[in-house]
């Protein structure tokens, strides 16, 4: 591989890095029942929280026509001792 065919293949990642991660604070929130075309999954942002508290994590994908999209969930977490 040449300099310059590397130089471009991580050009390349960090602008597709950087879209994504802006993208993804655009995210549609999800309802019940929506349709979702999933084709491949790009990342899934999910923060750590406190024991028993819930966040919102962001789902980023694209569908089956190539466009890259985003949608946030709210994600609960599990109690330790739960019985």
């Amino acid at each position: 591989m040449t300099l310059r065919k590397a130089f471009a293949v991580t050009v390349t990642t960090l602008a597709l890095g950087t879209s994504v991660s802006s993208f993804a604070s655009e995210a549609t929130p999800y309802r019940y029942g929506m349709d979702l075309d999933i084709a491949k999954v790009v990342s899934v942002d999910a923060p750590a929280s406190a024991q028993g508290q819930t966040n919102t994590a962001t789902l980023t994908y694209r569908d089956s026509s190539g466009q890259l999209r985003a949608v946030s969930y709210v994600q609960p977490t599990v109690l330790a001792n739960q019985n």
